[in-house]
């Protein structure tokens, strides 16, 4: 590993930290690897109004909320940022510390339903559980196309 991105919000900012001390590669933060939206955005949003507007830009993939992204260019926002990564380091790995959701928002832009649903029965229904918190998904770049190596593994914890 040649690099360590992270996002700016902190629960990923400690876990990226924490990779990079027993690594020792220093992390980058990236605007760009935010979630497509956080409680606490909105001011005197409620828990339950966020899980809703979560919900609604989960189902309808184009919906803007006031604060923060749509699905689909939240997972836009990721592939910029990821090619971005690939054309600056081409021979390398890089590790990105971000969150579930984009990561979801991000595969079904990328890659086909027909091909989510072989990792994953209903992968498109049920992503908002599929991402578990410190799982690892692998990715590869190659020539402007995005291969999906694993998905959300646990086996390290």
């Amino acid at each position: 590993m040649n690099q360590i991105y992270s996002s700016l919000l902190q629960r990923a900012k400690h876990t990226a930290h924490i990779i990079s001390d027993s690594i020792y590669i220093p992390v980058i933060e990236d605007f760009r690897l935010r979630e497509r939206a956080n409680w606490g955005d909105i001011p005197d949003q409620t828990f339950d109004e966020f899980v809703a507007l979560w919900d609604k830009c989960t189902q309808e993939r184009d919906y803007v909320p006031s604060q923060g992204d749509s699905a689909r260019m939240a997972g836009d926002r990721l592939a910029l940022c990821l090619s971005d990564i690939s054309f600056k380091y081409p021979e390398s790995s890089t590790i990105i510390v971000t969150h579930g959701g984009l990561i979801t928002d991000f595969l079904i832009n990328v890659i086909s339903e027909s091909e989510l649903d072989q990792v994953h029965p209903n992968f498109i229904h049920l992503q908002t559980c599929l991402v578990k918190e410190c799982s690892i998904t692998i990715v590869s770049f190659e020539k402007d196309h995005f291969t999906l190596i694993d998905f959300a593994n646990t086996s390290h914890l």
